[in-house]
């Protein structure tokens, strides 16, 4: 019986997995996986940035994108390497010059060591030849801003500590002009810039064991002293301008109080029910609509019989129970997209004999739209000797 029991609770747990396979969206590792290889050394793995700060510079802006805290002391000394980054681009000189209005992006790849360096340069020709007449004086003009890209690669401990798990993070300067590095690193103020970065992302909900289940952004001027000169937004922004749709979307831990009610088809018996419990809730991803959750909660079904002179006579079953899982928001394979949990639960309070001695059940919550939830359960009462399938379908 006990085997039969844990078999129940294996299936039900690959249907509540296999489900959550089909309802996630294609991970940034497979998209990473799908470029070529070149585009795979000058292009971070955004599969592993869980940081992403936004810096206004004097003369550009610089976004950084990290995997762990840890990598900010990586680009402490990037006045020196953006030096070392000036020098080898050099050779290059002729051809920047020769594309004056356009536009270029440069990607600088290091390796762990620092022991090679991998350039390469994408010119972009202007969308036509534009022109400023000033007082009878005609100038052409560059409307398109050039990049410059530094990636470095690492790597770190896996969970096992038997094998390295390779990342790379990187930073990107947008300049009016690739040439405006030069006033980049003449300011002399990236280090106290990266040194406030770092210490901006130690907040009281933030460690760095939990980076991985709880991404941030820091949006940050350095030239402006009023109290939005520095930002820290608990997800990872897409660009600066994300946070103006996410503010309105629900974001980090909170609990919230749940209730329904619905029918449920129990030892060929329809039966009415009511849920209510409490429900912890994580919200995580880019949109935050997306969120896992713990639930607790108490259940009746409720049993009608007949007196003998024909009255209605309620017998109320309780159940107290468990259930973990996560709530989607996209509408995927023809789900409105909503939650998918795995629970336990148990009879703390019997009546009508519909259930004997220890009584206990394993069910899923399948929720099909916003107000529609089927919950298929097994129940396993007088101590696991006795097994049946029950249905329940909630209306929110």
């Amino acid at each position: 019986m006990k085997k039969l029991f844990l078999g129940t609770v294996l299936i039900l747990i690959s249907l509540t997995g296999n489900l959550f396979a089909q309802e996630s969206l294609e991970s940034p590792q497979t998209r990473f996986n799908r470029l070529s290889k070149t585009d795979q050394t000058f292009n971070g793995n955004k599969s592993f940035a869980y940081v992403r700060d936004f810096v206004q510079l004097r003369d550009g802006k610089m976004i950084l994108e990290l995997f762990t805290m840890d990598d900010y002391d990586v680009f402490r000394n990037i006045d020196s390497l953006l030096r070392e980054v000036k020098k080898d681009v050099a050779f290059y000189k002729d051809s920047l010059d020769a594309n004056p209005t356009g536009n270029v992006r440069i990607d600088y790849a290091l390796t762990p060591g620092y022991n090679y360096k991998k350039i390469r340069f994408k010119m972009y020709p202007s969308d036509g030849n534009i022109f400023l007449n000033k007082e009878g004086a005609i100038s052409k003009l560059k409307f398109e801003q050039d990049t410059l890209r530094i990636i470095i690669q690492r790597s770190r401990p896996g969970i096992s500590g038997n094998c390295m798990i390779p990342y790379s993070i990187q930073m990107t300067l947008l300049l009016d002009n690739y040439y405006d590095v030069e006033k980049v690193i003449a300011s002399n103020n990236l280090k106290a810039i990266l040194d406030t970065l770092k210490e901006a992302s130690k907040g009281k909900t933030f460690r760095n064991t939990t980076i991985y289940s709880n991404p941030f952004s820091i949006v940050y001027n350095p030239y402006y002293f009023g109290k939005d000169a520095l930002k820290r937004y608990e997800w990872l922004m897409k660009d600066e301008d994300d946070k103006r749709v996410s503010l309105r979307h629900k974001k980090g831990k909170f609990i919230s109080l749940n209730a329904n009610v619905g029918i449920g088809y129990i030892r060929d018996r329809m039966v009415t029910m009511g849920d209510i419990g409490l429900q912890y809730n994580n919200y995580w991803g880019i949109n935050h609509k997306d969120h896992n959750l713990f639930r607790l909660s108490a259940t009746p079904y409720l049993f009608w019989e007949h007196n003998s002179d024909g009255s209605y006579l309620l017998k109320d079953n309780w159940w107290v129970n468990g259930a973990i899982g996560s709530i989607y928001d996209k509408q995927l394979y023809g789900w409105y997209g909503k939650e998918c949990t795995f629970g336990l639960g148990y009879l703390v309070g019997e009546k009508g004999g519909y259930f004997k001695n220890t009584t206990m059940k394993v069910f899923t919550d399948l929720q099909l739209s916003s107000w529609v939830t089927i919950v298929p359960e097994i129940i396993f009462t007088d101590n696991f000797k006795q097994i049946f399938p029950g249905f329940t379908l909630k209306v929110f």
